[in-house]
């Protein structure tokens, strides 16, 4: 029944002649060039090698040059070395001995110099004797010269040297032919003039007998700032007014190693780096140690804890130097210190306190400073005529301009370049990785792309002047039996544990074929006195057996060859050599199959049905997962390489949905199989529709309630869905759905168990003693079906307002095929309220004053009331269950008239919602409107406004007199659905 409520309101208006101004008020608004020689060469005979540098470069009062005191190669021995039959007597007349065909450099006097005075320097600046000549290792004699700027002396790596009998600089990439003639030699020396940014000295090159070598004037050493230089003499030289090669300016990362890689992916996984630091890989060993791959100098003093950050000016070594910038022309490097990548290793940080000293363990001579003694350590690339000739070139340091990790497979790469002269001898590739099915031991890859053709024949070496943990004289050499490999054996490193080394020579793709030692003063290449020419054999050639120490005291050193070859310009060679720095020395563990595992969280997605899970196995290089279908045929998930041994791999595969379509029941049976056909263990699951439980409630509005009062009902809704299709044959078997029955309501009624077309699939009855709603399926029914449970429940008249009314449902037993179901719904919750309520007037207002100051004007006069005396104001407490709204409405009672006059005004205006109605006492007018969704008080004269809704007063021009006028409004606060008013 429509309920309505009644206000009324008296009104009150004093109408008097007043004159009325209106003031009126304006408002402003505000508002690259390519290198010349010229780098020219001058053919000034006695000349030294001017540089174009900011400063000239002057020698002292003495005319001798600077000594560096930092970093310089150290004298290993005092005797002089000689190879055997091949001392040379000196020339009375003191003229150098010639071979044939070659000319004599002068000294700066114009004589010819004696052969002691006509040793080339070596890159560290230490003399070397060729056969038959003596070694001076005065360490006076030892100065590094700077080519350019005038070096800080304590900067040691920062200066460069010349190496061997000639200069080599940095230079092309393709032996590019130079842009003008070679000169015919000429009756007087020339020297080259070279921009000082371009000197470059990277490696050694012997001439030929047709040839003669590139020297230093007898006295004259490199020098550094304010000294004389170096006076060179060359038979060929370079035409005045040429341009140096292309390479010189070319860009490190311009150089294309591509041909070096071992696919053309090959890098995509790896990330490329830019200071230099070791990448650690994983040893089996547990003994708290950590293992680093790693190129260049590396200070065994070091502390562990110093290989974090920016150490290597305190260390002088180049763990955390930077590499050349990509942008860096080639030209440049020279300037400062490299990386030398030939000196690859692999390095030890003890488990000994992290701060203190001597925490590193390599096996370079020179606490791990290999470039203080280049000619003894590190890869070298070999060239020469024949096999029985010796190697007329050796390569230099190389230096490291590219360096990628993948921290994942333990992997490291650096490509380097090897330089003859101005010339690009080759491109190198080394890369160091685990070898897998073994415990702490590496490969190390090294391919050289040849790019000139000097010389037919190339061979590789490598050599190291031994000095393991700063123990050099003492370091112990054991061999691993029948030509296997050899091996070092140091007790009681720093941190009490002892620490082996092991090179492997046999066993592996493009192992090394020889092998000689030698007991004193190591420091020199490997052609010069390991190997005599490029098919020499093992020096010695025993081996003294498993386990028993070869004699190498006082001077350990040692270096390995591989077989020389024709190769041509653009082939690609690659030789390996294998170490293992673990106590373990490399061992393989125990061969065993891989283990799989499957996640039984499984879900499917749009694409199919998402499995992850885990995989691992303990030696081989490639595992393959597959999967089978309810015993089909097999499917591979894929082929995986096995970079972490024995370390759980996480794996995921999406199954295609045509193989498992939704709404049937699949059977997934996963496995792997190593590259050694070894087949791991089965693991196994079923995938089964998801099924589903959700109740629901309605009030008898069909809305979900929030509260409820005593004696309304409710409507609930338990709703099943198996996630099964119709193509699915089970049935729902001895499956049961329950409902624990609230206290709060009157026993349930019209119970009834339907499908989602409304026909009936089964029974559901309530127990009253243990206040239990179960529903049953009839036999047969298909579990593709959609159960809907219904009944009513009316509240109960004591039920305690506050409380509230529970529902929540489950679903259990047995499919037909032998499946179990057990899940629960969601929970319903409605608070119970206190009775039922009623819609009322908070408040009205009982007078409305428009104001003291109203006028009889010419023009229409519009008045708003000064705020009422009480808010208009309405609440509703009835249940939200019923969706409760309401309006109000407004109309005279009785109209404004003069107390005096006796006259009348129609000028009573309300506006709402963009329509203006005028009251009077004929018919009512909608003044507001609303549907409740809480409690709270509505203020409707709150929402009054001059320029909006609300009551005002529009009094016409001429109808107002001199009076005082009154009236009266009625309020009607009705109950009626808003879409039924």
């Amino acid at each position: 029944m429509r309920k309505i409520i009644i206000s009324m309101l008296v009104i009150l208006l004093v109408f008097s002649e007043l004159n009325v101004s209106v003031a009126e008020m304006s408002i402003i608004d505000p508002t690259e060039s390519e290198i010349e020689c010229e780098e020219q060469l001058e053919t000034d005979s006695e000349e030294n090698l001017p540089t174009q540098c900011e400063e000239q470069l002057e020698p002292d009062s003495e005319g001798n040059s600077a000594t560096v005191e930092d970093k310089q190669p150290e004298p290993e021995s005092e005797a002089n070395l000689t190879t055997e039959e091949e001392e040379q007597p000196e020339s009375e007349s003191e003229a150098d001995l010639t071979t044939e065909e070659e000319k004599q450099p002068e000294s700066e006097s114009g004589e010819d110099l004696t052969e002691e005075e006509k040793q080339p320097e070596s890159e560290s600046g230490k003399d070397l004797t060729t056969e038959g000549e003596e070694q001076e290792e005065s360490e006076s004699e030892e100065n590094l010269a700077n080519a350019c700027e005038s070096q800080p002396e304590s900067e040691s790596k920062e200066n460069l040297a010349i190496e061997g009998e000639e200069q080599l600089e940095f230079g092309s990439e393709d032996n590019p032919e130079i842009d003008c003639e070679e000169q015919e030699e000429p009756e007087s020396e020339e020297n080259l003039e070279i921009e000082c940014t371009e000197e470059f000295y990277s490696g050694e090159g012997l001439v030929t007998e047709s040839e003669e070598p590139l020297g230093l004037d007898s006295e004259e050493k490199l020098v550094t700032e304010d000294e004389e230089q170096p006076k060179f003499n060359s038979k060929e030289k370079l035409a005045p007014n040429c341009k140096r090669p292309r390479i010189w300016s070319t860009k490190i990362r311009d150089i294309d190693f591509s041909a070096l890689d071992d696919s053309k992916n090959e890098l995509d996984e790896f990330t490329q780096v830019f200071t230099n630091t070791g990448l650690e890989f994983p040893s089996g060993e547990k003994n708290g140690r950590t293992y680093y791959m790693y190129f260049g100098d590396l200070n065994n003093k070091r502390p562990v804890n110093s290989l974090v950050g920016e150490t290597y000016r305190d260390y002088d070594d180049d763990w955390s130097r930077p590499l050349p910038a990509m942008d860096q022309a080639l030209n440049s490097i020279g300037n400062t210190y490299y990386v030398q990548a030939q000196n690859f290793s692999v390095a030890t940080a003890l488990a000994q306190n992290p701060t203190l000293p001597n925490g590193i363990v390599s096996y370079y001579f020179g606490n791990g400073i290999a470039s203080k003694h280049p000619d003894g350590n590190g890869l070298v690339i070999a060239h020469a005529s024949t096999k029985s000739h010796i190697a007329t070139f050796q390569s230099g340091a190389m230096p490291l301009l590219k360096l990628y990790k993948n921290e994942k497979t333990h992997e490291l790469i650096g490509y380097t370049v090897v330089m003859n002269g101005m010339d690009v001898d080759g491109y190198v590739k080394i890369k160091m990785s685990p070898v897998r099915g073994t415990e702490g031991r590496i490969n190390v890859s090294m391919k050289y792309l040849k790019k000139s053709d000097t010389y037919p024949l190339t061979t590789l070496a490598y050599s190291v002047h031994m000095d393991v943990g700063m123990r050099h004289e003492n370091t112990k050499l054991y061999s691993l039996g029948n030509h296997e490999g050899f091996y070092f054996n140091e007790e009681n490193m720093g941190d009490g544990d002892n620490y082996r080394l092991t090179f492997f020579r046999d066993g592996y793709t493009n192992h090394p074929t020889a092998f000689s030692t030698i007991q004193r003063s190591p420091s020199n290449k490997p052609f010069h006195m390991y190997f005599q020419t490029l098919s020499s054999s093992n020096r010695p050639v025993y081996d003294p057996g498993k386990d028993a120490m070869y004699d190498l005291k006082p001077d350990p050193g040692w270096a390995v060859r591989w077989d020389h070859i024709n190769q041509k310009p653009g082939d690609v060679r690659e030789v390996n050599l294998e170490l293992a720095v673990t106590d373990g020395s490399g061992v393989a563990p125990e061969k065993g199959p891989p283990v799989i595992q499957l996640d039984k969280d499984s879900e499917y997605s749009d694409n199919g049905y998402r499995m992850t899970g885990t995989w691992k196995d303990p030696d081989s290089e490639y595992v393959s997962l597959f999967y089978i279908i309810s015993g089909s045929s097999y499917h591979q998930i894929g082929e995986f390489k096995n970079s972490n041994l024995n370390t759980d791999v996480p794996w995921e595969y999406t199954v295609p949905i045509k193989q498992v379509e939704k709404g049937l029941d699949h059977e997934i049976m996963v496995y792997a199989v190593d590259d050694d056909s070894n087949l791991s263990n089965f693991e196994s699951m079923k995938i089964r529709p998801t099924l589903t439980i959700t109740e629901r409630v309605f009030g008898k509005d069909g809305q979900v309630p929030t509260e409820i009062a005593p004696n309304e009902t409710l409507n609930y809704e338990i709703l099943v869905d198996s996630g099964y299709i119709a193509k699915d044959k089970g049935t729902y078997g001895q499956v049961t759905i329950t409902q624990t029955y609230d206290t709060h309501l009157k026993p349930p009624t019209d119970l009834n168990v339907i499908d989602e077309n409304g026909q009936k699939i089964g029974t559901a009855t309530y127990n009253a003693s243990t206040k239990v709603i179960e529903a049953k399926l009839d036999a047969g029914t298909p579990r593709s079906k959609k159960v809907n449970v219904t009944f009513k429940a009316e509240v109960k008249d004591d039920a305690a307002e506050g409380e509230f009314i529970v529902g929540q449902a489950t679903v259990s037993g047995k499919y037909s095929t032998g499946d179990e179901v057990n899940k629960t719904s969601n929970e319903v919750r409605i608070t119970i309220i206190g009775s039922i309520g009623v819609l009322e007037f908070v408040s009205a207002p009982q007078v409305i004053d428009f104001g003291k100051k109203l006028a009889i004007s010419p023009k229409n006069k519009t008045y708003h009331p000064i705020n009422p005396d009480t808010p208009l104001a309405v609440k509703d407490n009835r249940p939200l269950t019923s969706n409760p709204s309401w309006t109000m409405t407004a109309k005279l009672d009785t109209p404004l008239t003069g107390s005096t006059t006796g006259s009348k005004l129609d000028s009573l205006r309300y506006s709402y919602d963009g329509n203006i109605s005028i009251l009077t006492e004929d018919a009512s007018v909608q003044i507001y409107k609303k549907k409740t969704e809480n409690r709270e008080v509505v203020n409707i004269s709150e929402t009054w406004q001059p320029d909006g809704d609300g009551l005002y007063l529009e009094v016409a021009a001429g109808t107002a007199r001199a009076d005082a006028y009154t009236g009266s409004i009625k309020w009607v606060l009705q109950n009626v659905p808003i879409n039924e008013e």
